[in-house]
């Protein structure tokens, strides 16, 4: 069963800053438009780095650059270093985090995850052609009931598994928790089942009081290799 793409929940109007643009602008872009960072584009249009709010407010932190050097701490002396800066280019972060937007929502949110990052810019043969961010990918646990329960009628009951949803399996879908009950020919569906209605976008969790038929998953018999 095919996951929703980062293009299907991306926003596509991004905008964007160049490497010259001066410091006042940069925080103008930011506040005007209520967002916490600007993608930085380079020659080509290609998608060279950020400038986020983090960036930005070392320049209030250390005056400037008015404060004498901090050290012991790296991270403090690299803040510093930027309350220097005039422009986007001596101020953006890089690299910086992207993806496809091909690529499933689900690797989105793993990859914010271990990145410790808002957002990721979409790019497609180096061109940026979005941005996803983390309220992007809770986004899909705002879909309607209705909506979610015909996804798992359809994708899951009739294209997985062949069944008709009137009749061997009931599902019921309510705040996204989805309650699956009836009867399956074999054991080894009832796990299988479960976990595609999960990973069907918006829903939250299942309760399952599935039976099933036939026992595949029992052992038959064991050949130890002597006759009796």
């Amino acid at each position: 069963m095919r996951e929703p793409t980062v293009s299907s929940v991306m926003t596509t109007n991004v905008i964007s800053i160049g490497p010259e643009t001066p410091f006042k602008e940069i925080v103008a872009t930011l506040t005007g438009n209520g967002i916490s960072a600007v993608p930085v584009i380079g020659p080509n249009s290609t998608l060279i780095g950020v400038v986020s709010e983090a960036d930005v407010l070392p320049k209030q932190e250390f005056h400037g650059g008015a404060d004498p050097v901090p050290h012991g701490v790296p991270r403090r002396r690299t803040r510093w270093f930027r309350s220097l800066a005039f422009c986007a280019a001596e101020l953006m972060t890089t690299p910086v985090f992207t993806i496809g937007p091909g690529e499933p929502v689900t690797l989105a949110a793993r990859r914010m995850a271990e990145k410790k990052v808002r957002r990721l810019f979409v790019v497609d043969d180096d061109e940026l052609v979005g941005v996803v961010s983390r309220r992007d990918v809770l986004g899909m646990f705002l879909r309607a009931d209705d909506e979610i329960l015909a996804d798992i009628r359809e994708r899951v009951l009739r294209r997985e598994f062949g069944l008709d949803p009137a009749a061997a399996v009931h599902v019921d879908v309510r705040d996204g928790v989805a309650t699956v009950d009836g009867e399956l020919a074999r054991r080894s569906e009832l796990d299988l089942i479960t976990r595609l209605i999960q990973a069907v976008p918006g829903v939250v969790g299942v309760r399952s009081t599935l039976r099933y038929r036939t026992d595949d998953l029992e052992p038959t018999g064991m050949w130890t290799g002597f006759s009796p």
